[in-house]
């Protein structure tokens, strides 16, 4: 398939283009998911749109807001390596929450959007936004990323989905070492090389996002050994991926969300019903104070380096060294090309046991707060260039700060401010859920630095704070940055409870429905549940 360039622009034209040679291609793939399905595009639209009707619930608009936005966000740097800044939240949680927003969202425009970093930058009209953006993921928690098309099936088995093979390295020197009880089948399966650098060892999988950056690449691989797994026991290609649909279900409603937001809310909703978000409506949409602001808290987790296995960690062993951003992205080949290699090679297979608590250290996220780390400050765009540096100047640009494109995106598309949507939810709640409004002072307290209160204090983000910098400052000010505060708890959980609940063999639609798969603990499943029962965790 020819996949999407990292950093890229996804039109409807092209999603359209792609999906049509993916259709056409299929023959030359064993066992591809062949059907041309239709594109059912999914709406976005505001999850409080009566705030749209008033500017003062909106950002000032003006040259001098996009400017201070600018200002802010390149405030938001962590440059503090040490674990002063870690959360308790175990590290394969910051790259499950992508594998979920991948398997819920893929945003396309069906006309240009203006440029981010254009000086006469200003909000669309409100109509535009609901014209132009579209989904084309199912939005639900059916794993279409793992299921759907080109994902193949393997030849000696049509039950189950083809996995790759990684490429072997010599094992008797170092650092070359393959983590112990690893077999070959731990690469996603892939086209193999090619001329078009679009195609070339492409990762054939239902969203080529999870070819992004070899964590999420991993786990990607683990759902497709889950699934194998099931159908080890005897159950058909159906069977199991409605088994593994539902426990990754229960996974994002219990493990996942309950550790990410207040679990106290996560209970509420469950058993209250949703409170703002309905996702069963004859109009079904994803919020966009969701997708645009409150579920970006997961860039304030990402770490700068991670234990990764036996070859990559800061043992201080000779010839290893830890996981850098860079290198997890070069062993992909969505951002990377594998290091020049066919498929993954074997010295590059996670363990997955320095990335969750299995009674040894693990590597932690870091906190949910105001500051993202250095190499999220170094982006760089489909081509492999430091996005948005001046010729001739080697240093990156705006476009390359990735707090500077989310705040810059939340004003163009219209994004109420912090206070609005709390003030919206205090309003909507009733006194059934405590959502207190972060005041001036709550915030300059939980600012990360004197520069950024001083950008604060220019841009008047004080009073009017861009939603998605209120959701990161209010978990770090009335959570210790250990989780979301209550708007960015109630945003999250009431949005992916409802896709739950809207999804196909939705566990929330079965009443008594319990976890039926090996777990460490009664009544119970979590992502190490699922790791070990792929045969990816011991």
């Amino acid at each position: 398939m020819a996949r999407l360039l990292h950093g890229a622009v996804i039109t409807l034209e092209a999603y359209q283009e792609a999906f049509d040679a993916l259709v056409n291609c299929s023959k030359s793939v064993p066992l591809v998911f062949a059907a041309a399905q239709p594109i059912d595009l999914q709406d976005f639209d505001y999850l409080f749109s009566y705030l749209q009707k008033d500017s003062e619930n909106l950002l000032p608009e003006s040259r001098k807001t996009r400017d201070d936005l600018i200002n802010l966000g390149r405030t938001m740097r962590d440059t503090d390596n040490t674990s002063i800044g870690d959360s308790n939240i175990p590290a394969a949680y910051t790259y499950l929450g992508q594998f979920i927003d991948h398997d819920i969202t893929l945003e396309t425009m069906s006309a240009d959007l203006p440029k981010l970093l254009s000086p006469d930058l200003a909000p669309m009209p409100l109509a535009e936004v609901r014209q132009k953006l579209r989904n084309i993921r199912t939005a639900t928690l059916d794993l279409d990323s793992v299921y759907g098309l080109p994902a193949p099936r393997d030849p000696d088995n049509p039950d189950k989905l083809l996995v790759g093979k990684v490429t072997p390295l010599n094992s008797s020197q170092k650092p070359t070492r393959r983590p112990e009880e690893k077999d070959d089948n731990n690469d996603l399966p892939r086209e193999p090389r090619n001329e078009d650098f679009k195609r070339d060892r492409a990762a054939l999988i239902g969203d080529p996002r999870n070819d992004e950056n070899t964590i999420i690449a991993q786990l990607h691989v683990a759902f497709l050994r889950a699934h194998n797994a099931l159908v080890d026991q005897g159950k058909t290609f159906n069977e199991a991926r409605t088994i593994l649909r539902q426990h990754y279900q229960y996974i994002v409603l219990h493990d996942f969300l309950k550790r990410i937001v207040d679990p106290r809310i996560v209970d509420y909703i469950l058993e209250h019903g949703n409170q703002v978000y309905d996702a069963m409506g004859k109009r079904f949409y994803l919020p966009l104070e969701f997708t645009v602001a409150a579920y970006r808290f997961g860039h304030s987790m990402v770490r700068t380096d991670y234990n990764f296995n036996l070859n990559f960690n800061k043992s201080g062993e000779p010839n290893t060294f830890p996981a850098t951003l860079d290198l997890l992205f070069t062993f992909s080949a969505l951002s990377g090309q594998l290091g020049d290699f066919d498929t993954l090679p074997d010295n590059w297979i996670i363990e997955w046991e320095n990335f969750v608590d299995a009674g040894k250290p693990f590597n932690k996220a870091r906190r949910i707060d105001t500051k993202l780390v250095e190499p999220l400050f170094n982006l760089r765009d489909a081509l492999g260039n430091l996005d948005g540096n001046a010729p001739g100047n080697p240093e990156p640009g705006d476009g390359a700060r990735l707090a500077v494109r989310n705040l810059l995106r939340g004003y163009l598309l219209r994004m109420p401010t912090g206070q609005a949507v709390a003030s919206a939810l205090q309003e909507k709640a009733k006194g059934k859920l405590e959502i207190p409004i972060l005041s001036p002072a709550q915030i300059e307290m939980a600012a990360a630095s004197q520069d950024q209160v001083n950008a604060l204090r220019q841009g008047g983000f004080l009073e009017r704070t861009p939603l998605w910098y209120y959701i990161l400052v209010e978990a770090a000010a009335l959570a210790g940055g250990q989780r979301l505060g209550p708007v960015g708890s109630v945003i999250v959980a009431e949005v992916l409870i409802g896709l739950a609940r809207r999804s196909e063999d939705s566990i929330l639609n079965v009443p008594g429905w319990a976890p039926s798969l090996p777990s460490a603990a009664a009544g119970k499943y979590t992502l190490s549940d699922l790791l070990k029962f792929a045969k990816v965790l011991p």
